[in-house]
């Protein structure tokens, strides 16, 4: 599943259903922040720590996101964070056919 975040601040619901998406072992799950949501994993900087260490056990965080987009914005990105070209991005959603966009 490719969950993209496009948006800098995420709703209440947004965190849960990620939270849930990723406890998921089943289910391969790639996060990706593109355009503004470049921006939330500083704004939400908590939660996504909360995020990591919660999912450190069972299965690392898989976030990217698009270096273009982070680059324009000049937006700050966690260690955590994977960056991806516009084509890798590609890749990934051809590779994956469940996608949410929060």
């Amino acid at each position: 599943m490719l969950i993209s975040i496009s948006t800098p601040t995420i709703s209440v619901a947004d965190k849960q259903f990620l939270m849930a998406a990723l406890e998921q072992l089943s289910v391969d799950v790639c996060v990706v922040c593109i355009g503004d949501g470049v921006y939330a994993p500083t704004i939400e900087s908590l939660f996504f720590e909360e995020l990591t260490d919660h999912l450190k056990e069972e299965s690392p965080l898989n976030l990217a996101f698009v270096d273009s987009d982070a680059s324009a914005r000049g937006a700050k990105l966690p260690e955590q964070a994977m960056s991806i070209t516009s084509r890798e991005f590609a890749a990934l959603s051809a590779k994956n056919t469940h996608w949410v966009t929060l």
